[in-house]
């Protein structure tokens, strides 16, 4: 592939992440909501944690061991953790909320995205990044499993973040709106509350649930019992 492919690919693709809003945080009223680069970039600081010193009763339990950090190739997790929304520059970020015909394409529209930045940039990068972004997608390896991990936990750090600077004080919010600033991110928090397996990112999402329920009591606001870590984690933590 000749330079010009190359500049492409880090400035028409790998550009457009610094420019997509994420959308969850655009349709939250959020003001200068992060990018898909912000995102990946704190994604790929959250997988450097897995390559520290563990506690290893935190991996006694059966379901849990399969998880421990020895088993991880930590090149390609940090491969994943910096390229698993590449596709997102092409395919835009298609949420759960973008409606049934979207949703419905959405793993044609990714796999598409990722066929032609293969194209663009060349193999062996190509494939590479072709190969991370379905070993993701099928969520059967256990980097796949942790970078899926980081990318919810990743979520809702910010979302107890942007809660944490723009949500008012019950008493001073206008209960008719649903952006940030009238209502929590109930959301991020409900959709999230059983999904995150790993025990070291079960750890970091039950301490950062605990300090949004403290900066929300202080605000007036109430937790729901959804927005809790989900009954299946918690039963993994005591197994």
């Amino acid at each position: 592939m000749s330079s010009s492919d190359y500049v492409s690919f880090i400035s028409t693709i790998c550009g457009k992440l610094k420019t997509i809003k994420r959308t969850g945080w655009v349709r939250s009223g959020v003001p200068l909501p992060e990018s898909d680069a912000d995102h990946m970039h704190r994604c790929c600081m959250c997988a450097m944690l897995a390559f520290q010193d563990v506690d290893d009763t935190d991996y006694d339990a059966e379901s849990s061991k399969k998880y421990h950090p020895s088993k991880l190739d930590k090149n390609k997790l940090l491969r994943m953790t910096v390229s698993h929304d590449l596709c997102e520059s092409l395919a835009g970020d298609i949420t759960p909320h973008c409606g049934s015909a979207l949703l419905d394409a959405k793993e044609a529209k990714e796999q598409a995205a990722m066929e032609e930045i293969r194209k663009v940039v060349g193999d062996p990068l190509g494939k590479d990044l072709f190969d991370l972004w379905r070993e993701y997608e099928d969520q059967e390896t256990i980097e796949a499993i942790y970078c899926k991990d980081i990318d919810k936990f990743e979520m809702v750090v910010q979302a107890f973040e942007y809660e944490s600077a723009h949500l008012l004080h019950k008493e001073k919010a206008d209960g008719s709106k649903s952006d940030v600033f009238n209502q929590p991110l109930r959301g991020f928090f409900s959709s999230t509350s059983s999904a995150i397996k790993t025990p070291l990112f079960m750890k970091m999402d039950h301490e950062l649930r605990d300090r949004r329920e403290a900066m929300l009591t202080e605000k007036g606001w109430d937790v729901t019992a959804e927005e809790k870590q989900g009954v299946a984690n918690k039963k993994a933590k005591t197994s």
